[in-house]
């Protein structure tokens, strides 16, 4: 299923982005999922038990320290990983083509050393920003927020995808805000009730959580992709330029039949 590819306003833009996670659940969530619910499935089975009367780390043995800092290792390992993989198939997805979850994933696994290290760089700027003064922190962090985007479709890293992802973000910070705040109040509320309901439930609640936090990761980045093609729209005119790649591959395929 085709989308429109042209300059959207702010709710076009969260309505896209929700329609394309509903309209390719299986993909998305299957991609998410690979790293959310394996780990909060062993983090649960891990957890120590609480003692009454006993400080924090009394019921934790060294096995259960080792296997939460390999835990832990893992996560750090493959969240990358699934981030880009999840921004390749919705890139993919948005202009028209098809991906699946292993492809994405080796794509997302092909590019690894480079996108941490260009998000190592990106933490460091603007944890400076914020550290020197909140302002400059909030404004770094809006212009380095298509960093994901320029990386995995652009194939750009380090300082020249930090320098595209501000170029793109001039003059739409203030959107980019906007969009960033609702699409974490909407992922908050809609894992908090999952959370809620399915929480308590030894071996449910586990994966009811890591699909909540699946899919909140999995929303996020569809409304980053939009709003990535939606500023290209504005600056680059990319629709039209889309729109010409299209007519000329119809007029190929038919001369060749």
């Amino acid at each position: 299923m085709g989308y429109e590819i042209r300059a959207m306003s702010f709710a076009e833009i969260m309505d896209t982005g929700f329609r394309i996670v509903r309209q390719h659940f299986g993909l998305i969530i299957g991609i998410a999922a690979a790293l959310y619910v394996p780990v909060a499935i062993l983090g649960a089975l891990v957890a120590p038990e609480p003692v009454p009367g006993a400080g924090p780390w009394a019921s934790v043995d060294a096995g259960r320290v080792g296997f939460l800092i390999g835990l832990g290792l893992y996560a750090i390992i493959v969240s990358p990983i699934v981030s880009a993989a999840i921004t390749f198939a919705i890139g993919e997805i948005y202009v028209g083509r098809s991906a699946s979850v292993g492809q994405s994933l080796r794509v997302g696994a092909s590019m690894l050393l480079p996108i941490v290290g260009t998000s190592l760089l990106v933490g460091i700027c603007v944890m400076l920003g914020f550290v020197l003064l909140v302002i400059p922190g909030v404004y770094l962090f809006l212009s380095f927020l298509l960093v994901w985007q320029v990386m995995v479709l652009e194939r750009r890293y380090g300082v020249t995808a930090m320098r595209r992802s501000r170029e793109l973000m001039r003059g739409s910070l203030v959107r980019g805000l906007g969009i960033t705040l609702a699409g974490a109040i909407i992922v908050s509320v809609v894992g908090g009730a999952i959370g809620l309901v399915v929480g308590h439930i030894p071996l449910l609640g586990p994966i009811g959580e890591g699909l909540a936090r699946a899919a909140g990761v999995a929303y996020t980045s569809a409304v980053a992709v939009v709003l990535y093609f939606d500023i290209c729209c504005r600056k680059e005119a990319f629709d039209l330029e889309h729109l010409a790649r299209l007519v000329a591959g119809s007029a190929g395929s038919v001369e060749v039949g």
